[in-house]
């Protein structure tokens, strides 16, 4: 496997991700925000890193992109999306990958969010409002202006409150 800024290796079960040279700092985000998200369950387990080769193993989580299964999620698995994008966004972590997330979730036996070297701190995240808006975009959950609507006043607020209600309209309209 190969990534734009790395080399991806699978070996017994984990993942290598070496860093082409020039992209030290990507190395650097990827390593800083995963062990800032250990202890959420949708980001890969980290198991070490190299600073030197520039190189971090992590868990392998095995599934498939949300690309090609986001007509077919179920209630669930889109509200456990949703948890996660909000969680992100409590913690002012912008993935910069939530408006395109076609190969950076993985559906498994647990839902997991992979690839942070673009992430950056951010006052006011848009991992919510950009999954709302690519999901609308496939699977037409409700109205582009209601959607602006409540993703608006989200971003106005940004509270638990915005949230729930936005969960709940999403999921209503997810057989």
């Amino acid at each position: 496997m190969r990534g734009r800024h790395s080399k991806i290796e699978l070996r017994n079960g984990i993942i290598i991700k070496k860093f082409h040279s020039q992209f030290r700092y990507n190395f650097w985000k990827e390593l800083a925000f995963l062990n800032i998200l250990q202890p959420f369950s949708f980001v890969p387990r980290l198991y070490n890193s190299d600073q030197d080769r520039l190189t971090i193993k992590m868990e392998y989580v095995e599934g498939v992109h949300v690309g090609d299964v986001i007509e077919d999620l179920g209630q669930e698995q889109i509200g456990e999306i949703l948890d996660a994008c909000r969680t992100l966004d409590r913690l002012s972590i912008q993935k910069e990958e939530m408006n395109r997330p076609d190969r950076h979730i993985i559906i498994g036996e647990r839902i997991a969010f992979v690839d942070f070297e673009r992430s950056v701190i951010k006052d006011r995240p848009s991992n919510l409002t950009q999954f709302l808006v690519y999901l609308n975009s496939r699977r037409k959950v409700m109205e582009r202006s209601e959607l602006v609507s409540i993703t608006r006043d989200y971003k106005r607020c940004f509270n638990n409150k915005r949230y729930a209600d936005i969960k709940e309209r999403v999921l209503r309209q997810i057989e």
